[in-house]
């Protein structure tokens, strides 16, 4: 299993950000995201975003499949630079 924690725009396109790709993760898990993360090249983190993560079961990239497991940071949106953001995982995608 590999957990990604993806960072997006709350009112913007799906994709992400930026994101962190931590594999075979043994739980509680910490985690940091920085501009090293992030999707585009030259972009920052900054502004308002939601912050959301998933384990990934097949491990690969993309929209959530069927048995990925999802949770989001309960005060979405959030600004970049906050500590203890905790995600619980609690809805399993059909």
């Amino acid at each position: 299993d590999v957990l990604f924690v993806i960072v997006r725009r709350p009112q913007g396109a799906p994709r992400p950000i930026a994101a962190k790709r931590i594999d075979h993760p043994t739980f509680p898990v910490s985690y940091e995201i920085t501009n090293a993360d992030v999707m585009v090249q030259g972009s920052e983190l900054r502004g308002m975003v939601d912050v959301v993560a998933r384990l990934d079961r097949d491990g690969q990239a993309g929209p959530a499949q069927p048995g990925d497991i999802e949770g989001r940071y309960a005060k979405n949106p959030t600004l970049p630079g906050g500590h203890d953001l905790e995600i619980i995982l609690d809805t399993v995608k059909n």
